[in-house]
């Protein structure tokens, strides 16, 4: 269980930077919060539920702030580390031009596909075109695609490559980093979105379903029970 105040602490959290318009959403996803393994929730698996929430809302800027918070109380091995860590490669003086240079090399194709490995699993990106001509003022010269879930053309994640070498998750705008971290934030963000949006329609669904069988239920139950009484008395 989470430490006494623990939630009264993220409440107030939520009621002081929380957009208004996702703190009743919030309140209703606290005190219904579970654990991953869906045991009792400890202080981690509120702000996992947090960060979830404002991140498939959009609101990645105070989404940042609560998976920082989420990052300090989870293991070394998770997978939101991956999300948090890496910053642009360090730039490289250029080196002397060589006074007699050698005989041309022939000039390396581009890849058009990389392998990654996040955590404990492998994903291949492929190489597509330019889907935006600028982030930030960083002009933008390729991207990479992939898929999570190869059946499903929605689960797409992709990373943009820009002219200085360094790449960036489509999920998350201002992140520069090399290939792989690039990769690992695209990954985990867009893998965090699909699991919320698979556990609200989840939910709506059971909704309608009790709401469709429990009303005609309940009418049978009274005209059963106003018949019984009529024939005891």
């Amino acid at each position: 269980m989470a430490p006494p105040g623990a939630l009264a602490e993220i409440l107030d959290w939520v009621a002081i930077h929380a957009p208004p318009a996702t703190r009743g959403d919030l309140l209703g996803l606290l005190n219904a919060a579970t654990a991953e393994d869906g045991g009792p929730p400890q202080t981690a698996d509120y702000w996992r539920t947090v960060a979830e929430y404002l991140v498939a809302k959009g609101h990645l800027d105070v989404a940042r702030e609560a998976i920082r918070r989420w990052q300090t109380l989870v293991p070394a091995d998770h997978p939101i580390h991956a999300v948090m860590g890496g910053g642009p490669p360090p730039l490289q003086e250029k080196p002397p031009e060589p006074v007699r240079p050698p005989s041309p090399i022939p000039k390396k194709e581009e890849p058009t596909s990389r392998i990654v490995r996040v955590i404990d699993s492998t994903y291949t990106f492929h190489r597509i075109e330019p889907q935006m001509d600028k982030v930030l003022g960083k002009k933008v010269v390729a991207a990479w695609e992939m898929l999570l879930d190869e059946s499903d053309t929605t689960s797409r994640a992709v990373l943009n490559a820009f002219e200085d070498g360094t790449y960036g998750p489509w999920a998350v705008t201002g992140v520069f980093t090399d290939f792989a971290g690039a990769a690992a934030v695209e990954v985990v963000v867009r893998s965090m979105q699909r699991h919320y949006v698979f556990t609200v329609r989840k939910s709506e669904r059971v909704r309608k379903a009790l709401a469709g069988f429990g009303l005609p239920l309940t009418t049978v139950v009274g005209v059963l029970i106003g018949y019984i009484m009529g024939v005891l008395h």
